[in-house]
């Protein structure tokens, strides 16, 4: 037979306290919190306005385009947050299709997974700003600065990602793990990198890793066509 103990308590009345009843320390301990919440807040919405396109419509000269780094599998959380600060940004994507149980099904990717292009004036309040934006991990560059994505290259990698007179590009069927490259096209044109993984599919891709002024950046699908190999 099993037995069951009964355990008996004493209900604790509770209701939540009311602001007279803190003390004083208690006081100043609650709003400090809050205070330094709401001042980073701030802090942050200014420094984003730095980045905006208002500044860029302003000094249409000068803005630039840079690379961020970010959390993987948060590109579109970032694009959105992005968006919604009024900040110019450019993420390629491409369609995967795959078939499950007789059934394709497309797939929305971002073509660099883990980065983002955004075109801003330059100037130190932008780049903390957008260090700040949640799941932005670094801006590509190292200890000289922030890496400058050319124009011509942002220009060049839209028209191939739209497929809109897009030169057609050889592979180099002989770049393999541990190969040494330049890339040659798109946002990364002018680094040389490390092939880290090569796989070969109807687009082969690679896995990269470029050195910026000591800084190690991982690519992580990296159109091996975009690759000259050294």
């Amino acid at each position: 037979m099993t037995m069951q103990r009964k355990i008996e308590g004493v209900k604790i009345p509770y209701r939540p306290m009311t602001e007279a009843e803190l003390s004083h320390d208690e006081r100043l301990r609650a709003y400090g919190g809050s205070q330094r919440q709401f001042e980073k807040g701030r802090i942050t919405t200014r420094f984003l306005g730095e980045a905006s396109r208002d500044k860029v419509d302003s000094a249409p000269l000068k803005a630039k385009w840079f690379c961020l780094q970010l959390d993987q599998r948060r590109e579109f959380t970032v694009e959105k947050a992005l968006a919604e600060k009024n900040i110019e940004a450019f993420m390629p994507r491409e369609t995967w299709v795959s078939v499950r149980l007789g059934r394709k099904i497309e797939t929305v990717m971002p073509y660099f997974p883990g980065y983002m292009l955004v075109r801003i004036v330059p100037k130190h309040e932008a780049f903390a700003g957008l260090l700040r934006v949640k799941h932005v991990r670094d801006i590509v560059g190292g200890d000289t600065g922030y890496h400058v994505v050319h124009e011509g290259d942002v220009e060049m990698f839209k028209r191939i990602c739209a497929k809109i007179d897009a030169p057609r590009i050889a592979t180099d069927k002989t770049i393999c793990e541990g190969s040494k490259a330049d890339i040659t096209d798109g946002p990364f044109a002018g680094f040389g990198c490390l092939v880290l993984s090569v796989t070969w599919s109807r687009e082969a891709r690679a896995r990269v890793a470029i050195d910026v002024a000591g800084k190690v950046f991982e690519i992580g699908s990296m159109p091996v066509a975009f690759l000259k190999k050294l």
